[in-house]
């Protein structure tokens, strides 16, 4: 496949097919690492165009490494492409420690950088190149029949040129003197962010989703949204991850994955508090469900023979949900439960950490609820109402009648 280098695809027992990049054999058992690589890319136009590009770039990897007597990583010509390079490939690298999903992530604007300014000499920048990536990655898709006017992507601007500054720093530690002086450059500009999300879910839209929810046979639904809003929860903490593993033994597989990080029942104790350790933050958090009505009650719903494993399983295949198919089936429940289109499920976070403030929870306690390391992080998920500044404004009129 010219437009695919290296791409196998093995069909799994159900008829679906798993796509890999694997590495010339001769080369594989020269030494060449990684020798093979689970790819996973949507069956879209984009998704066809990321996985071409990500072909691409491992089989120029390889070929680079090929030439070189001492197999060892590239070296750095000047070029971002190099560096993008030695920034993936060197064992010292903040890539190489990266967890797998935000891997994945950074690989993709990778692979837009070299795709698009990957020649560009590293020494020869000046800020308005930076600016004019900046612009033209913002940029909206080109017109298709079924979206004639594609809105901008100031995220896919942002981190690009995030992956930019990443790439730019190693270099500096790397001790060349392009890195450097363009990080001097970068240092100095500020590009625009992209607009803040605004919307909350409120205890009135989860109350909705858990109707609809139970009505239309999906209670796991209802569970999920109540954890996630009640108890300050990303979704991640809740439904878990599917991560990829090799050689996997042991745990709940799925092809190539392993489920991890998600709600356990055995999480709650006899206490009927809930301990959780926060994913991200690695922050540890207790929750008494006895204070948390709507918790309980979804509990309840739940036969005493099946509170063993992960809390939140697809009713179609008994097994926890894949991110993408818990996200599909919340916004099918959502939009029948009248819920405006612009709240998402990770809007939940939001609401509960507003209506925390709302209600005059301290930050320190706001930032424990949530598993926040630090009370700036959890002020901005703080989407600010009409009742956190009419109460400023009756503290500052009740000081003022005081002292007339």
């Amino acid at each position: 496949m010219s437009d695919f280098p290296g791409l196998k695809r093995k069909r799994n027992k159900d008829g679906t097919v798993r796509e890999y990049w694997e590495a010339r054999g001769d080369l594989a058992r020269r030494g060449f690492r990684p020798s093979s690589i689970r790819l996973h890319y949507p069956e879209t136009a984009e998704g066809r165009e990321h996985l071409s590009a990500r072909c691409h770039l491992l089989q120029a990897q390889m070929l680079e490494w090929a030439t070189h007597e001492s197999h060892g990583a590239p070296s750095f010509d000047g070029s971002l492409t190099s560096l993008s390079r030695l920034f993936q490939t060197n064992e010292d690298s903040p890539y190489r420690s990266m967890k797998w999903n935000c891997r994945e992530n950074v690989t993709k604007c990778l692979v837009i950088i070299e795709s698009t300014v990957g020649s560009r000499h590293v020494g020869k920048l000046l800020g308005p190149d930076f600016k004019r990536w900046h612009r033209q990655w913002g940029e909206p898709k080109e017109p298709t029949e079924k979206e004639s006017n594609p809105p901008p992507r100031p995220w896919r601007a942002k981190h690009c040129m995030d992956a930019v500054r990443q790439l730019i720093s190693y270099g500096v530690t790397l001790g060349y003197d392009d890195c450097f002086r363009a990080d001097t450059i970068l240092s100095k500009i500020r590009f625009s962010t992209p607009p803040a999300r605004k919307s909350v879910m409120t205890a009135e839209h989860v109350e909705a989703i858990r109707k609809t929810a139970h009505a239309e046979g999906w209670p796991s639904i209802a569970l999920a949204t109540v954890l996630q809003f009640e108890l300050t929860m990303r979704q991640k903490d809740v439904i878990g991850e599917w991560e990829p593993v090799q050689d996997a033994k042991g745990g709940i597989l799925h092809r190539d994955t392993r489920w991890a990080n998600g709600m356990v029942w055995s999480d709650i104790g006899a206490d009927m508090v809930l301990r959780k350790t926060h994913t991200k933050t690695g922050f540890a958090v207790e929750h008494d469900l006895k204070l948390h009505p709507m918790v309980l009650e979804e509990v309840a719903r739940v036969p005493l023979e099946k509170r063993v494993g992960p809390m939140i399983l697809a009713e179609t295949t008994g097994e926890p949900y894949k991110h993408r198919k818990f996200t599909e089936r919340w916004r099918k429940i959502a939009d029948k439960a009248g819920l405006p289109r612009h709240v998402w499920n990770m809007d939940a976070r939001a609401g509960a950490i507003t209506e925390a403030y709302d209600l005059g929870a301290t930050e320190t306690d706001v930032m424990k609820s949530a598993g926040h390391k630090n009370r700036q992080t959890s002020a901005r998920y703080n989407r600010g109402t009409i009742e956190q500044t009419s109460r400023v404004a009756q503290l500052r009129l009740a000081k003022r009648n005081k002292n007339p």
